[in-house]
């Protein structure tokens, strides 16, 4: 009896081996699916202007040999977002087995940010999000500046706040069409309760509007307003040689100043 039971287990062990060795090789021959065996077709990079499509390459591993089913993309996703703030999104299309498509979508610098001092970096640029990431100067010196605080230095992944961001929103706003006369230069933040502009003129303007700490439909009307009036200003020719504008409803509610420029402080 004894000799049939060993011989019963033998032949289950045998079977078990047997089946084990038939899942092993299965799964191997899955595994090989994913290898890449020529990288430069089956993998597809896209990505903007100053982002290399190589750089992208290394931090996924997408070489030849490497195995797409043992790469953790969404954690090296989420790795590159934290460490290039220049980057707004990166998607990922697998088309399987081996085929795989990475798109860097870059931010779009809006504005120059620099901070108050004189060893301060000249690279720094936001997008219309007020993400704040380094740019290659030369390719930016025509854009707007936002002069930040002494206190506030911009920093690369750090965001816009308070009166900075109340900047973009007016650079922003003044590039459409009917405020083509302002020509927006630059945009101090130091005074707490309006923004200190620098006009394309070489005039200045002190802008506020209510709400303006706050990105609301209202506050959004508020800017608008202003602009249109610092416009209308401008353009009558009523007070021409003009150096600074008043635009902060300080004096009679919609109505702008042609200002004291002793005052400008």
């Amino acid at each position: 009896m004894l000799p049939l039971v060993l011989m019963a287990l033998a032949l289950a062990g045998l079977a078990i081996w047997g089946v084990m060795q038939t899942l092993n090789r299965l799964e191997a021959a899955c595994e090989r699916q994913y290898v890449l065996t020529d990288a430069a077709e089956q993998v597809e990079i896209a990505t903007g202007k100053a982002i290399p499509s190589g750089m992208i390459v290394d931090h996924f591993g997408l070489t030849n040999g490497a195995n797409l089913a043992q790469i953790d993309f969404s954690a090296r996703r989420r790795r590159l977002l934290l460490d290039m703030p220049n980057l707004r999104d990166v998607k990922i299309t697998r088309r399987m087995p081996r085929n795989i498509r990475i798109e860097a979508v870059e931010r779009i610098p809006e504005v120059r940010v620099i901070g108050g001092g004189r060893s301060v970096s000249r690279n720094f640029v936001a997008d219309r999000d007020g993400v704040i990431f380094w740019y290659p100067l030369g390719k930016t010196m025509l854009m707007p500046i936002i002069r930040e605080t002494r206190e506030n230095q911009p920093a690369s992944g750090k965001k816009l706040s308070g009166m900075a961001m109340a900047a973009l929103r007016l650079i922003e706003e003044s590039s459409a069409p009917e405020y083509a006369v302002l020509k927006i230069q630059e945009v101090d933040t130091f005074k707490p309760d309006y923004l200190f502009v620098t006009l394309g003129d070489s005039s200045r303007a002190k802008i506020a509007w209510e709400g303006m700490l706050k990105p609301t439909a209202s506050s959004r009307i508020s800017l608008t307003n202003q602009l249109t009036r610092l416009t209308r200003a401008i353009e009558s020719n009523l007070a021409a040689g003009t150096k600074l504008w008043n635009a902060t409803d300080w004096g009679t509610p919609g109505r702008v100043y042609a200002d004291d420029p002793s005052r400008a402080e």
